[in-house]
């Protein structure tokens, strides 16, 4: 029986729902806080060590507790001194939705709960 690593990043917002589910289905989730590199707005990382042959239930029980966002951007926050030059208008923060989750689902050599 083979093992896998799922690796969830989810919205703050959803997370106690997620785990509240997860754990309601008798699946270990460890949580752990984390910033995204796009938006840089903290968001939950949640990691979950399950048997091969319970992965697509494990991504049906994220895809139910996990919901697209709407985030408010600046297109260039960190402007350059050669962007900064050629801007003749100020830009307008852009509303970008984002995803349910990304999640990755990795083979996991060894497994133990110590």
């Amino acid at each position: 029986m083979g093992m896998k690593l799922v690796v969830a990043i989810v919205q703050n917002d959803d997370a106690d729902e997620l785990i509240d589910a997860l754990t309601s289905s008798d699946y270990r989730a460890t949580r752990l806080a984390s910033t995204g590199g796009f938006l840089r707005q903290g968001n939950t990382t949640i990691i979950v060590g399950i048997p091969a042959e319970s992965v697509n239930q494990v991504l049906n029980i994220v895809a139910g507790h996990a919901h697209p966002h709407h985030q408010n951007v600046v297109p260039n926050p960190f402007p350059t001194p050669t962007t900064v030059t050629m801007q003749t208008a100020k830009e307008e923060p852009l509303e970008v939705q984002t995803a349910k989750a990304t999640v990755f689902v990795l083979d996991l050599e060894r497994y133990e709960r110590i």
